[in-house]
């Protein structure tokens, strides 16, 4: 099972900018985006304390950009679901003033707080010795606070991720079927955002592992559903129609031709062997009239799934075949 803490990470990089709009609405204008973000887990991981290794937490140190040219450094903290840390707060201001001691910059905290035990969901740490007082306060967020579909419904696509994290609260409460509905369901929801292949696999991942089965066999059978929901959901462009009209045409031949050397072969093996050349005979099949239609090859190969090298290699042997038939 991928622990949390490395799908927070992961999560929060692979949509950084969905990521800023929805925790910091009111600054995230001031960001320049296009002079890209770097993330420091290199330079956090050398300010924690080697006692700290073993513990369930999701760290990332961010370098940001602003218009007015300025750096930024944010701290994101996330709070792993069964990890009740009663130091976190002066953790975080630990790695506030390592951060400032090290590299002379200031940060911008926040915490994730993704757990249901309120007693550790700390917003600030307070220290006072005879008249002599630190305060350091920092963002928090706290999902139980939240509901499910309110966080959906947020407009920010990072607010799927939050749903996530706050149905998997309520999750020891489920069945196994019961999971499977709410992840698909989910799933259902991001298909009809129109956001990018890339988001979605980010998201899909995230959705996947995140909500566990107690049965394994339910990984399978959720992508299964994925696999149901894909064929559904795939938008229908001039391009995407093309390729599905292509596909299902050499199918149908393909089929045809298959069952025909089942029959003569007869053994299991010959048949598998069958399959297999077919689904390549199908591929070779669309990317020759795809390529015909006059559809660029990168997004022949998308389309197909298979590597731009591979659909070019297919394209050229096919034009050199025909050159040949042609002499």
């Amino acid at each position: 099972m991928v622990d949390k803490d490395t799908l927070w990470k992961g999560i929060i990089e692979d949509l950084i900018e969905d990521f800023l709009h929805f925790f910091f609405p009111e600054q995230v204008d001031q960001i320049d985006f296009g002079r890209g973000f770097i993330f420091l887990d290199k330079e956090l991981e050398q300010l924690s304390p080697q006692s700290e290794s073993k513990l369930r937490h999701a760290d990332k140190l961010i370098r940001a950009f602003l218009k007015n040219g300025e750096e930024k450094w944010f701290l994101i903290h996330v709070e792993v679901q069964g990890y009740n840390d009663p130091d976190f707060a002066f953790r975080m201001f630990q790695y506030s003033y390592r951060i400032r001691d090290r590299y002379n910059q200031s940060i911008v905290a926040l915490a994730i707080y993704t757990d249901a035990n309120r007693l550790y969901h700390f917003p600030e740490y307070r220290e006072e010795f005879w008249e002599t007082e630190t305060l350091y306060r920092y963002r928090t967020f706290i999902v139980l606070d939240h509901e499910p579909l309110a966080l959906r419904h947020s407009g920010n696509l990072f607010g799927l991720v939050m749903e996530v994290a706050r149905r998997e609260l309520d999750m020891d409460k489920k069945d196994d079927e019961q999971r499977l509905y709410i992840k698909t369901e989910m799933v259902r929801h991001l298909f009809r955002q129109g956001v990018s292949k890339r988001k979605i696999r980010h998201l899909l991942d995230f959705i996947k592992y995140y909500i566990d089965f107690e049965e394994t066999a339910f990984f399978n059978k959720f992508d299964d559903d994925i696999q149901m929901i894909t064929k559904s959901r795939r938008a229908m462009g001039i391009r995407e129609a093309i390729i599905e009209e292509l596909k299902r045409k050499a199918q149908e031949e393909g089929l045809e031709l298959g069952l025909k050397e089942g029959r003569e072969e007869g053994r299991e093996e010959g048949r598998e062997e069958g399959r297999e050349e077919m689904r390549e005979e199908n591929t070779r099949m669309v990317i020759s009239r795809a390529h015909k239609k006059g559809i660029p090859v990168e997004d022949i190969a998308e389309l197909v799934d298979v590597p731009v090298e591979k659909a070019k290699a297919i394209i050229e042997e096919l034009m050199k075949g025909e050159k040949d038939g042609n002499e």
